[in-house]
């Protein structure tokens, strides 16, 4: 993860209300998942079909309830693709 660009990132935008814990608690998330899948977010974000994998395993393994940790991922998504990563059922059904 290339940590310093996305917490410019993510201080860049306006969605996030808190910024100082907001971030940290993304980007907290963010190590979570590249430890738990002992990969780097690059890795995961530059592959759609991993992507979506990945979202799948987050939420059966990662007890994602309030998807939290799905949404670090999805940020860091737009943040290297500058596009949102589909939602699990449109990426399924192929877009």
């Amino acid at each position: 993860m290339r940590e310093s660009d996305f917490e410019n990132y993510l201080l860049d935008d306006e969605s996030i209300k808190s910024k100082v814990k907001a971030i940290r608690s993304r980007i907290n998330k963010a190590r979570m998942v590249e430890r738990h899948f002992g990969q780097s977010l690059d890795n995961i974000v530059n592959n759609d079909d991993v992507m979506y994998e990945t979202l799948l395993r987050i939420k059966a393994e990662m007890k994602d309830t309030n998807g939290n940790i799905s949404n670090s991922l999805r940020k860091y998504y737009m943040f290297t693709n500058s596009r949102s990563f589909p939602t699990l059922s449109e990426y399924k059904n192929g877009g």
